[in-house]
């Protein structure tokens, strides 16, 4: 994207923008297929977007109704996905950036703390670590690597954050504000990953939060603030579906702006509805996480910048060897296998717990 800004003299660019110019800039057979590509990776985003903010409902839905169901008796899932859709419902419907950093700093808090809580219950009555299986049968590792991927596929929340940025330079950079996240988000889930999966073993749950005594104060706290933290940040990812809808995508003429604001406030609702009704359909939160982690990361992560690698550098060479061409070629291969795969085991775990949720009704 930095690459597309230098060629086209300006200061910044959306990625369906950089997608679309770098077909532009590749070979005469592909350079009409630019504004197609563009609209494509406006979808991929939305979609990918759509899956996040599915997957935080039901996250967060599960977490509140282990403590509900100590409190006040057992209530369906999908009762709590409709009261976190009400309570949402304002915070989503506020429309600049600037005014939702409060909350995703009030977001970190309650999730960091939680964190630190939680360790109670990872480094309480550890067994030896011989009695845990360190291998498992590669089929399973799509799946890991799927749900793994999860956490580092939020390309579109780093571009809106790096758009709205007061210092965008100090973005990217060896330690640069984007790899000292990434580093520290990758470290977190090691910590988390393993230490999970030595104390609770096989019976490790989806979140490792449901892992942990439901009767407990401490343990309460721990799931209300990993979930509310989880919950005030949903704001900011449904926020790049509104960006790249209006910002990419709206005509600017006065007389079309009219009902901008009415029209955002009903698409914003809609998204927001839409996905509750996923989180009530589709409870499942090891598929529908690892269904956004083979979608977004094989599409975002691996196969856009691949190809707008390879377009961009076609006029200018690949390198000796032809070294870039053949590491672009060999991550779209990566991607094609990974999203296909990952996407498609996850779909059938889905349709499986959709048509088990029918048959409740």
């Amino acid at each position: 994207m930095t690459e597309c800004c230098r060629r086209r003299q300006v200061p910044q660019v959306s990625m369906p923008e950089a997608v679309r110019i770098a077909y532009e800039e590749g070979p005469r057979w592909v350079q009409c297929l630019g504004p197609a590509a563009g609209i494509m990776t406006s979808c991929v985003l939305v979609i990918g977007q759509f899956l996040l903010c599915s997957v935080y409902l039901v996250f967060v839905a599960k977490n509140y109704k282990e403590i509900g169901d100590y409190h006040i008796g057992k209530v369906n899932e999908g009762y709590y996905v409709l009261g976190l859709c009400l309570l949402l419902l304002p915070l989503f419907l506020i429309r600049q950036l600037k005014y939702l950093v409060p909350l995703n700093i009030l977001s970190n808090i309650l999730l960091y703390a939680g964190f630190i809580l939680i360790m109670y219950y990872l480094f309480s009555g550890l067994p030896s670590i011989k009695e845990r299986e360190l291998v498992k049968p590669p089929i399973e590792w799509i799946e890991f690597f799927g749900i793994a991927a999860f956490s580092l596929t939020a390309v579109g929340s780093m571009l809106v954050v790096e758009a709205n940025m007061a210092h965008p330079q100090n973005y990217l950079g060896l330690f640069g504000v984007l790899n000292l996240a990434v580093l520290f988000i990758l470290f977190s889930n090691l910590f988390f990953g393993i230490m999970g999966y030595w104390r609770f073993g096989e019976s490790v749950q989806a979140s490792v939060t449901l892992n942990i005594p439901q009767c407990e104060i401490l343990s309460q706290v721990i799931k209300f603030c990993i979930a509310t933290g989880i919950l005030l940040s949903y704001p900011l990812h449904g926020f790049v579906v509104i960006t790249v809808i209006f910002s990419d995508y709206s005509n600017t003429e006065e007389n079309k702006r009219k009902h901008h604001k009415l029209i955002e406030c009903v698409v914003r609702i809609i998204f927001l509805l839409f996905t509750g009704v996923v989180a009530i359909v589709m409870p499942n939160l090891a598929a529908l996480t690892e269904l956004e982690g083979a979608f977004s990361l094989s599409n975002l992560n691996l196969l856009c910048p691949a190809l707008m690698d390879i377009f961009l550098c076609y006029g200018k060479g690949y390198g000796r060897l032809k070294w870039r061409l053949i590491r672009d070629l060999l991550l779209i291969l990566i991607g094609l296998i990974f999203g296909f795969v990952g996407c498609a085991m996850a779909i059938r775990q889905l349709i499986h717990d959709f048509r088990v949720t029918l048959g409740q009704m």
